[in-house]
């Protein structure tokens, strides 16, 4: 989920000025997969010397201390071999606060970069009893798990190789080795790319082929030695070793880094989260449509003598184009050679349509994720699990995860102060350029289409029902849109709502509202135009399930049943607040669907939502936490408001 690159420079005659504009330059370009932490590794002669800190790469290229850096170990070095390997890092286990966490990763001569996560962490170290863990980040199990090989084997290639059999999950990486200067790159999902000069005396990696490609463009003299039509992928578990043969004595390794400072932020205590429980027993109490289980809380309800929903009258029952028409759609892409990306959050139905899209359909894309900061990490290691046992490449655009994170902070502050059920959906705001990013991705790698897997039923129409918007099942003149589309009337009403609510409490106009009104034109006026699944076959929950948990060891949440929305580090926190309010969540109109659809009795529906509704105070914990908000307080203002029950 990081961005990695490296250079081997084995005398090509590039100059050390050049070199440092090959470096900040790919510092720049692999920033766009993580700017919680950077930092690089140099490997020459004697020395392997490290520098990273808690810092984008935009940041530590203003670092005096590591510019001095680049001038000791680039500029100034003896005019001989050199390897490099840098990291921008997204976090996903092990707090860059705490220097040792970040990349490259070193121990006892060997450095290492690494993108991806390792899902069976516990069991390589169950393997490595003699070998003291120092610290919290997985790539520290790749490295000591290949150096155990290494002593065994005694070859380099054996002993990497060795290594990728044994761990689960995406893995591309970068070594750096002072015995005998070994530069190894290896990935076992395709997310690692090479371009060499004629003679591979210069040879430089990338996380992704465009980098290498903006490289080759923002540098002209680069061109003497590397060209376009040269980049290659580096397969799956394929290794790229390259080494002088140094026989020299090895330095210990020397690191500059940030000094170790943990957040001491303490949550709230166990004990207190009974204070919280929602009363499910009044909830039951709600009047529902004797068809689905919509109650009488949820906006523009209506019932008629028999005590059925205008909701269940306007529905229409989903229509597939079938098997047979997808069959002609796959037999057209591949005569025309077409090629593709899938969007990939990591949740279950994304997930399912990678495998459905690889596996059922033989379609080799490429995925894409867009991570704005509430991406759980089990939906990180689910993508892991299924890009490594697949062999897909990910291609993942990060936000600036800090800034992302402070305007939720401040939105939900502003949200305190003056709660409003409409206004929930601005919590949210902040994912909304996934749409602008697939089709960004789309255009910058040439891709002919996007394959969606979304849940055609997961339509939840109280989100804007709250700011006063009619859904359009409920309308004489129904317009057929995109599953995310509204009307424009209807997006004028919503804007005019979040406007009032703006002048009423002036706490939102921060400095979000630029971002929040960039995700809206991403989310409701930018094109659209993707390859839908379960527009040709029935999305089928168990099907889904199963699929997921019996292939590819799919990981689930430990405080809840569902498989829904578990990738999604805000749905605990507006769920809780909407059953806490209104009686329901957006469980309620997915079970209301499927109810619809006839693939669920609504008795077993309402058990499930009374199941699945229960409050998450272990993932609740963790938003507060990320966002650095009391939760205890939070709390107790969404407490005092007033039931519509």
């Amino acid at each position: 989920m990081c961005g990695i690159w490296g250079i081997s420079d084995m005398g090509s005659g590039v100059r050390p000025e050049q070199l440092v504009k090959i470096i900040k330059k790919l510092m720049i370009l692999s920033e766009v997969r993580g700017k919680d932490a950077s930092g690089i590794a140099v490997m020459y002669e004697e020395k392997l010397n490290i520098f990273k800190k808690a810092k984008s790469s935009h940041e530590l290229l203003k670092d005096m201390e590591f510019e001095k850096y680049l001038q000791e170990n680039i500029v100034e070095r003896p005019k001989k071999s050199i390897w490099i390997a840098g990291h921008s890092r997204m976090v996903t286990n092990g707090t860059q606060y705490n220097p040792n966490n970040n990349q490259p990763v070193a121990k006892k001569n060997i450095a290492l970069v690494h993108n991806g996560i390792i899902v069976n962490e516990s069991e390589l170290w169950d393997h490595l009893q003699d070998v003291s863990r120092e610290y919290d980040v997985d790539s520290e199990s790749i490295l000591e798990t290949f150096r155990n090989y290494l002593k065994i084997t005694g070859d380099v290639k054996e002993a990497i190789a060795d290594t990728y059999d044994a761990i689960q999950g995406m893995a591309s990486t970068i070594w750096l080795i002072q015995k005998n200067h070994y530069m190894i790159a290896v990935s076992n999902n395709g997310s690692l790319y090479k371009c060499s000069s004629s003679d591979d005396k210069l040879i430089v990696f990338a996380s992704e082929r465009l980098m290498l490609e903006k490289l080759i463009d923002s540098i002209p003299d680069l061109s003497h030695w590397l060209q376009k039509k040269k980049i290659v992928q580096i397969s799956s578990k394929q290794s790229v070793i390259v080494s002088d043969g140094y026989t020299g004595c090895c330095d210990e390794i020397h690191v500059v880094q940030d000094l170790p400072v943990i957040s001491s932020r303490q949550g709230l205590n166990l004990k207190n989260y009974s204070r919280f429980d929602i009363d499910f027993e009044k909830i039951k109490k709600i009047r529902r449509c004797t068809k689905c289980i919509l109650p009488e809380t949820m906006p523009f309800i209506r019932f008629d003598k028999d005590g059925v929903c205008n909701y269940c009258k306007g529905y229409k029952r989903a229509e597939y184009k079938g098997l047979k028409e997808l069959d002609n759609w796959q037999k057209r892409q591949i005569t025309e050679n077409k090629t593709a990306m899938v969007s990939f959050s990591g949740g279950r139905d994304s997930s399912y349509g990678l495998h459905f899209f690889v596996k059922e359909m033989g379609i080799k894309p490429v995925a894409y994720c867009y991570d704005w900061g509430m991406v759980t990490d089990i939906a990180r290691r689910n993508q892991s699990r299924m890009c490594s046992q697949l062999g897909i490449e990910l291609i993942l655009v990060s936000a600036d995860i800090k800034k992302k994170r402070e305007n939720i902070r401040k939105n939900v502050n502003a949200w305190l102060k003056k709660p409003s059920l409409g206004m929930i959906p601005l919590f949210m705001a902040g994912d909304k350029h996934y749409f602008y990013y697939a089709n960004k991705v789309k255009k910058d790698y040439n891709l002919d289409i996007v394959l969606l897997a979304s849940n055609p039923f997961e339509k939840t129409y109280f989100k804007s029902g709250y700011c006063g918007v009619m859904p359009d099942i409920l309308k004489k003149q129904y317009i057929k849109m995109d599953m995310e589309r509204l009307p424009i009337k209807d997006v004028a009403v919503m804007s005019g709502y979040y406007i009032g609510q703006f002048l009423k409490n002036k706490a939102y106009l921060n400095t979000s509202i630029v971002d929040t009104f960039s995700a809206m034109l991403s989310y409701y006026m930018i094109p659209h135009d993707y390859f839908r699944l379960f527009d040709y076959i029935p999305w089928n929950e168990n099907i889904i399930d199963e699929t997921l948990k019996n292939q590819y060891g799919w990981e689930c949440a430990e405080d809840i049943k569902s498989t829904w929305r578990i990738g999604d580090g805000t749905a605990p926190f507006y769920n809780y607040i909407y059953c806490l309010v209104t009686g329901f969540t957006e469980n309620d109109t997915l079970r209301s669907n499927q109810i619809r659809e006839g693939m669920l009795g609504r008795k077993e529906a309402l058990e499930l939502i009374y199941q699945d509704n229960q409050p998450r105070f272990d993932s609740l914990k963790w938003y507060f936490e990320t966002i650095q908000i009391d939760m205890e307080q939070a709390l107790e203002v969404i407490n005092r408001i007033p039931r519509f029950y």
